[in-house]
């Protein structure tokens, strides 16, 4: 099983709506509010790496109010 961790820096006005709608990507393990240098923590799971790539690549990046996306792809 491949797995991310999606580092979201968001808009704090559309924080929960950014996380309503990350909520809706089929292949989503979790979504967290976190704090720190980050605001929102979402992990992904997928039998297969295509599906990771496009849940980053099309669904977060239509989302309106994130600022920046940092992906760290699990390899154990």
């Amino acid at each position: 099983m491949n797995e991310a961790f999606v580092l979201l820096n968001v808009d704090y006005k559309q924080q929960q709506n950014i996380i309503d709608a990350v909520k809706k990507i089929p292949i989503l393990k979790a979504v967290k509010t976190i704090y720190g240098i980050y605001d929102v923590l979402v992990v992904l799971e997928s039998n297969n790496m295509q599906e990771i790539k496009t849940a980053i690549d099309v669904d977060l990046h239509k989302i309106d109010g994130i600022n920046n996306i940092t992906t760290l792809v699990a390899v154990n």
